[in-house]
């Protein structure tokens, strides 16, 4: 710096103006070179909208599959509550066989002692034991009669252990039945929690980004705003779902919303049937196998469509190309051109 501020005082500047120059340049690089250039989007922020076109997908279908995560948990809970249902009164049945079994043995028992204690056990036995002919046709009548019930009852005895058995062998499958149960829904538990940290983490990140964006440039990400029909005609459930779905109209989307205030695309869309009494699975991807499929060239008002493979975004058709659905992080609900993004199926309910 000194030969720089010598070589200033020989061209006769003071040292007062150098402090000006430096101060000048100091604050030029504080505010910028001129306010046109103040004026700019940061440098990175068409970067950052391009980031966020692919974070935000990602992390929408992040979100479908920590929606589709938890149905398939709770299935496995219904599941478990089924099974373990059906395991006590396996084992009553068990116990009721038990003692069928039981009785049948003495039974058997007591068939065996009588013929035992009278001395009947054979034919000879019965010719040696007899005073006339009478008699022994009499003493073998009745060791016929004593035969004939002793295998009965052996056979009666015979099917009650069969029967016991498998009483037996439906607990024990009953047991593991559930046992399996409880072990799935634990896994899927663990699923849940999984997509539940992998979509957060888009989430923030698509949140960042989105923050990084000019006011013009959300407008431009969040395209024009489309009229909707101003009523629907016709008493469908899907009809009925868009009016429930058209008093949400400009709330705000939030990932993993399911309203009233904010929603996210399934979150409207399971919203909207909900309120008219038809249940429907939480996630997009569940959502397109319910139903009845519907070619594209003929929608009606009322249908759910699908987008991207896998899907990962619904909404509610209303006629004339356009959908009511919650589109994306930064946007609200509103109508939408249904050709902005690739359909891939659509359902009636």
């Amino acid at each position: 710096m000194l030969p720089v501020v010598r070589r200033i005082h020989r061209r006769g500047r003071s040292a007062s103006s150098v402090g000006s120059i430096v101060l000048i340049v100091i604050l030029s690089l504080l505010v910028g070179a001129s306010p046109a250039a103040a004026q700019q989007d940061p440098p990175d922020a068409e970067e950052a909208a391009q980031q966020l076109e692919k974070v935000n997908r990602e992390a929408e279908a992040l979100t479908e599959e920590w929606h589709a995560a938890k149905d398939t948990l709770a299935a496995r809970q219904q599941e478990v509550t089924t099974l373990q249902a059906a395991v006590q009164p396996a084992k009553d049945a068990v116990r009721a066989a038990v003692e069928d079994e039981e009785r049948f043995r003495i039974e058997v028992d007591s068939v065996a002692l009588s013929t035992f204690e009278s001395g009947n056990l054979d034919q000879l036995n019965a010719l040696l034991g007899s005073r006339s002919p009478q008699e022994f046709l009499d003493q073998m009548s009745a060791l016929e009669t004593l035969a004939v019930e002793y295998r009965e009852k052996l056979d009666q005895l015979m099917t009650k252990v069969g029967d016991t058995a498998q009483k037996q062998a439906d607990a024990d499958a009953a047991v593991a039945r559930a046992q399996a149960a409880v072990d799935e829904a634990a896994k899927a538990a663990d699923d849940v929690q999984n997509r539940k940290r992998d979509a957060e983490k888009r989430i923030d990140e698509a949140q960042r980004l989105l923050d990084r964006l000019s006011p013009q440039q959300r407008r431009a990400r969040n395209g024009p705003t489309l009229t909707g029909p101003t009523s629907i005609s016709g008493s469908g459930v899907g009809v009925q779902a868009i009016k429930e779905a058209m008093k949400m109209l400009g709330k705000p989307y939030r990932f993993g919303a399911e309203g009233p205030s904010s929603f996210d695309c399934s979150g409207l869309t399971s919203w909207a049937f909900q309120r008219v009494g038809i249940t429907i699975p939480r996630g997009s991807s569940q959502q397109a196998r319910v139903g009845t499929p519907v070619p594209r060239d003929q929608l009606q008002p009322g249908d759910l469509v699908f987008f991207y493979k896998p899907v990962s975004h619904v909404g509610i058709y209303v006629g004339n190309n356009m959908m009511i659905n919650a589109p994306q992080t930064g946007d609200v609900v509103k109508y939408s051109d249904i050709s902005s993004r690739p359909i891939t199926g659509a359902r009636r309910l």
